[in-house]
C-alpha cells in the first residue's frame, strides 16, 4: 500500500469514527477528499444548514484532523442538498437513500 492509499484509508476510518453520534435526521450525505496534506469534508443537509449543523460538522472535522500528523489542514462545509447538487470528493462517508 503506498502512502496515498494509506492516508485515504486513515481518512475513511477517521471520518466514520468522528461521525458516530453526530448523524441527525437532517444529514443527507458526507463526502471527503484528501490532496497534498489537505482534507476536505462536505456535508449535505436537508434544508438550509443551521448553526448547530455547522458546529456538528466542525466537531467532526476537529476529530478527523486530530488523527493525522502535524502539517495536515482541513476545511469543512455544510451545504443544502435542496439547493446544491451533491458532489462526491474521493469517497462517500455517509449517503442516505433518497426517495
Amino acid at each position: 500500500m503506498n502512502n496515498c492509499e494509506s492516508e485515504l484509508t486513515l481518512l475513511k476510518l477517521s471520518i466514520q469514527r468522528a461521525l458516530l453520534g453526530e448523524v441527525t435526521d437532517r444529514l443527507i450525505s458526507v463526502t471527503c477528499g484528501l490532496k497534498d496534506r489537505h482534507i476536505e469534508i462536505k456535508a449535505y443537509l436537508s434544508g438550509e444548514p443551521t448553526e448547530e449543523d455547522f458546529e456538528r460538522i466542525g466537531s467532526v472535522a476537529g476529530e478527523v484532523v486530530a488523527d493525522f500528523p502535524d502539517g495536515y489542514t482541513i476545511a469543512e462545509s455544510c451545504l443544502s442538498a435542496t439547493n446544491e447538487k451533491e458532489e462526491m470528493l474521493d469517497f462517500w462517508a455517509l449517503r442516505k437513500k433518497t426517495t
